[in-house]
């Protein structure tokens, strides 16, 4: 009730934030404690099997999390204004990356573009033809095929935080798509790490707590 000791006769923030709770469950989250789990598609080849197909990504700098749109509508009823909602639209999730010298996310965007792309991100075998009226070209380029059991090559990327000895929550995004994907700016002046920018559409969000029976999913419409 707030009462003890430990913050005087009364005080109202300590009895809202739970402060003289045994387990303080209703404090709020802080933002650096989180983790990064990475599940790759198993048809996926990786160049670095070091860590597997489903690992912590610990290199990370920062995640900004999806935003969730709910599209309303307005209708006249008998000339009175009504809202609807139409559909749900979850946007994409920013993860930043720290640009390793063992290149532990470069190898993976690599991965990702030579999964979907011809010509992918590495040296070609074929190089592109020097002129646009050569007839003899012969280079690797655009989409490729993919089976359907193995669309996405990230299967899910779940924010992980644990806010008390038993309870923590998951923010899991399924059928991962990358939407860009930024280097940063190098300087000569600047001695700060180099960083990856990376922008992932996920077609489904679910939120999961820890030490809890309530999981409330998300998904688009």
């Amino acid at each position: 009730m707030g009462l003890t000791s430990n913050t005087g006769l009364f005080n109202a923030a300590a009895e809202i934030y739970g402060v003289d709770d045994l387990v303080m469950n209703k404090r709020p989250r802080q933002k650096y404690n989180f983790s990064v789990f990475m599940q790759i598609d198993s048809a996926a080849v990786l160049s670095n099997s070091e860590y597997g197909k489903a690992f912590t990504f610990d290199k990370v700098s920062g995640v900004s999390l999806p935003d969730y749109q709910y599209n309303v509508t307005r209708l006249n009823q008998y000339n009175h204004h009504r809202y609807i909602t139409t559909k749900q639209e979850i946007t994409p999730a920013s993860i930043t990356f720290y640009d390793t010298v063992d290149n532990h996310w470069q190898s993976l965007m690599t991965d990702y573009a030579g999964y979907y792309y011809s010509q992918g991100l590495t040296k070609l075998s074929k190089p592109f033809a020097p002129n646009a009226t050569n007839d003899m070209i012969d280079s690797p380029s655009g989409v490729k095929a993919i089976k359907a059991d193995g669309r996405f090559f990230f299967n899910q990327i779940s924010i992980g935080t644990v806010d008390t000895f038993t309870r923590g929550r998951t923010i899991t995004m399924y059928n991962c798509l990358i939407t860009s994907a930024s280097h940063d700016r190098l300087d000569y002046s600047d001695s700060t790490p180099v960083m990856w920018t990376v922008q992932f559409q996920p077609e489904h969000v679910a939120f999961e707590t820890a030490g809890s029976s309530t999981q409330a999913p998300l998904g688009s419409s």
